[in-house]
């Protein structure tokens, strides 16, 4: 829900070597779920139209292999769980240190490799 954070997320993704789509609402992220199949979502608790949480949702009703990282400012105890028991592999909440959440997304990437 934060265009800069968001390009923020794209530059350094991109210069670890991720290739990137970016959209700014539930609706394009499942769009682009299933337009592209990608190995990782990171999605935000707070987009528009659909929450990160009915995404994680929907996306784990096709699909349990795609890794899914939940990035938001609401960081509650309780919007952890619900992102976790949403079907999220992980819940980084902002403010978000860049080597924290690439060593989480690595770590993510290792479980794959299992």
């Amino acid at each position: 829900d934060d265009h800069d954070i968001t390009n923020l997320l794209k530059r350094m993704l991109e210069i670890e070597g991720y290739s990137v789509v970016v959209v700014h609402d539930g609706q394009a992220a499942l769009d682009a779920y299933r337009n592209e199949r990608p190995a990782l979502m990171v999605l935000d608790i707070s987009m528009p139209i659909k929450n990160g949480v009915e995404v994680c949702q929907e996306i784990r009703q096709e699909d349990t292999e795609t890794l899914i990282l939940m990035l938001t400012g609401q960081k509650t105890q309780t919007n952890t769980v619900i992102g976790l028991s949403a079907g999220a592999d992980a819940y980084v909440p902002k403010p978000f240190g860049s080597r924290e959440l690439l060593a989480r997304i690595k770590s993510l990437f290792r479980r794959l490799e299992i």
